[in-house]
C-alpha cells in the first residue's frame, strides 16, 4: 500500500501482515455489500485526521482555546489577527505570547477605580 501524493512522488506505507490482511477482508466486505465509497470516505477522513498527528507542533492547527483567547487578545488591544495565526499553532503562540504582555501592560496603566 502506498499514499500517492502527485504523479511523481509516493510514500510506502509499511503495513505489517496482520494488519494488511484486515485491510484486504475489509476491502473485500465493503465491494460485497456496495460500500466502497462509503470505506473510501471512511478511510480518507481517518487519514485527514492522522495526518495531523505527523505534522510537526507548531504547524498544527491551534487549539480552540488557543483561537479563542489570540481572537479576545486581537479585539481587545484593536489589532488584526493574521491568517497565519488562524492557521499555524507556532503563529498562535507568538501571536498569544507578543501580545499578551501589552494587555497587561494596558490593563496596569488604566486608572483603578476608587
Amino acid at each position: 500500500m502506498q499514499l500517492v501524493l502527485d504523479d511523481d512522488s509516493d510514500i510506502p506505507l509499511p503495513l505489517d501482515e496482520p494488519t494488511r490482511a484486515a485491510w484486504l477482508v475489509q476491502w473485500g466486505r465493503a465491494e460485497l455489500d456496495g460500500g466502497v465509497e462509503r470505506l473510501q470516505k471512511r478511510l480518507a477522513q481517518c487519514f485527514a485526521t492522522s495526518l495531523v498527528e505527523c505534522l510537526d507542533a507548531d504547524l498544527r492547527p491551534p487549539s480552540p482555546a488557543q483561537l479563542k483567547y489570540a481572537t479576545d487578545l486581537a479585539r481587545k488591544l484593536g489589532v488584526s489577527l493574521p491568517a497565519e495565526v488562524i492557521r499555524y499553532r507556532g503563529e498562535t503562540m507568538e501571536f498569544i505570547d507578543r501580545h499578551a504582555e501589552a494587555l497587561r501592560t494596558t490593563r496596569r496603566e488604566l486608572p483603578s477605580e476608587g
